[in-house]
């Protein structure tokens, strides 16, 4: 299978695989100060990419918040969008909300108050055995504090620092 393409969430992956959520991925295209180069660093890690095909749709969502909310210029905007849609249809395996993963992420989702579109990546990244890359430092912290979660997220590490504190002058 190549990828870019739909496949079974029931598929098993290797530790060099990560699955990155809208955020991420939005963070890669769109204006973001904070985690926008963290995150093209940090995906350089893996050999491969994962995502759920609702990315799609809430990069969708972040555009139109750009132009609409942010007052953004349209053009840039659309570009963005494009390229990040580009990215996910020739770089990530994407796969879909199917029923399964529906029932699960929504059971997930009730049981620890997390919303649906964020449950179904931490589901994708059970079934794959690895992590969500995410910059949703909210959700992170979240799953944080919840035992059978914890450590299924990650945030993009500052690649400046190697583990060193960076003092401003």
């Amino acid at each position: 299978m190549t990828s870019g393409q739909e496949r079974r969430v029931s598929e098993s992956s290797s530790s060099s695989v990560i699955v990155l959520d809208s955020s991420a991925i939005a963070s890669i295209f769109f204006p973001d100060k904070k985690f926008g180069d963290r995150v093209a660093d940090n995906i350089r890690k893996y050999e491969r990419f994962s995502t759920m095909d609702i990315s799609y749709s809430e990069l969708g969502s972040v555009a139109w918040k750009s132009v609409v909310i942010f007052k953004e210029p349209e053009e840039p905007v659309y570009e963005a969008l494009r390229n990040a849609s580009e990215f996910i249809s020739d770089n990530c395996d994407v796969f879909p909300s199917s029923k399964e993963i529906l029932r699960e992420s929504l059971e997930l989702g009730v049981k620890h108050r997390i919303q649906i579109y964020d449950t179904l990546f931490l589901i994708l990244a059970k079934r794959l055995k690895t992590k969500v890359m995410t910059t949703d430092e909210k959700l992170h912290n979240k799953v944080q504090g919840i035992k059978e979660l914890k450590g299924t997220t990650i945030l993009p590490e500052n690649p400046n620092l190697d583990g060193r504190k960076i003092t401003q002058a």
